[in-house]
């Protein structure tokens, strides 16, 4: 299979909508965690930052923004996410932030031991699942001796008590499964919160710790709203792949989409989404 099969990205990356949506799930998972990095690590140590598959650049603006020391950069395959991500940048005044246009499932073009920290989120929304290992040493070997990998996943887009989302979603689960994103052996979710402190621990990682991490998205709660915007969004740009990959009908999927709507504006909508964060320090 060649790298462009291996690598195929389930979301359109050059959309304005996809952006909008990436802001928002950025945002919440970090509010979810309740920092940018994990709190064992002293970010007073850490000077040169890269975030893979950055997107439109909230994480690397707020990381530029809260620690003027840090240099931190950000690479994404998307020359519009680039494009937006430089302007907002530029708009704030964040010298020491840059950006590159740089497929994260390719090898990486920076030096040997180059970076303190780097910082990978949501990476099984376009990686092969054969690839993860390649990926990770590309990391390690542009990390300093000392310095750490941070990897952020979730499992799916969150549980909750709609039956037409939880059946979009299980419509998306089988589309990831089928285009072998997946690790989930029946494809019920992405199968990938278990794999990250292998993957880390096979890079040649030490000191691997990972934490759990609840997003209420309920009706009323805090995240409510932006998981709504999120989920507008992201159930519609997957309906052509379902299409593709003969998973449903466009008639099937627009009724659905409107129903998850209304159950996701019912005072009655209940729901969770679970991240983990797994980071390990790499020694050479």
């Amino acid at each position: 299979m060649s790298n462009e099969n291996k690598n195929r990205y389930v979301m359109p990356t050059d959309n304005a909508a996809e952006m909008a949506r990436l802001i928002e799930q950025g945002n919440m998972a970090t509010r979810a965690m309740e920092g940018l990095f994990p709190e064992d690590i002293d970010v007073s140590t850490i000077q040169r930052v890269l975030d893979v598959a950055c997107g439109p650049g909230e994480w690397t603006q707020e990381v530029a923004f809260q620690h003027r020391h840090m240099h931190v950069t950000g690479i994404d395959i998307s020359a519009t996410m680039i494009q937006y991500a430089r302007a907002t940048a530029q708009v704030q005044k964040l010298t020491n932030l840059t950006y590159e246009i740089a497929d994260a499932a390719q090898p990486l073009h920076f030096t040997d031991n180059t970076f303190d920290i780097v910082n990978a989120r949501a990476m099984v929304s376009f990686l092969h699942k054969d690839s993860w290992p390649s990926v990770l040493r590309e990391f390690v070997r542009v990390i300093r001796p000392g310095g750490f990998i941070v990897l952020v996943e979730a499992d799916d887009p969150g549980r909750s008590n709609g039956m037409a989302y939880e059946t979009l979603t299980q419509f998306a689960m089988q589309a990831l499964l089928r285009t072998e994103h997946s690790f989930h052996p029946l494809g019920i979710n992405f199968g990938i919160t278990p794999m990250l402190g292998h993957f880390l621990r096979e890079a040649g990682c030490q000191d691997i710790q990972q934490r759990s991490y609840i997003a209420d998205y309920s009706a009323g709660a805090s995240d409510h709203r932006a998981m709504f915007e999120n989920m507008r969004v992201a159930q519609k740009l997957v309906q052509p792949l379902l299409i593709k990959l003969g998973l449903a009908t466009q008639e099937q999927l627009d009724e659905l989409y409107n129903q998850s709507q209304t159950e996701m504006l019912s005072e009655d909508f209940r729901a969770l989404i679970y991240i983990l964060r797994a980071w390990g320090r790499v020694e050479k």
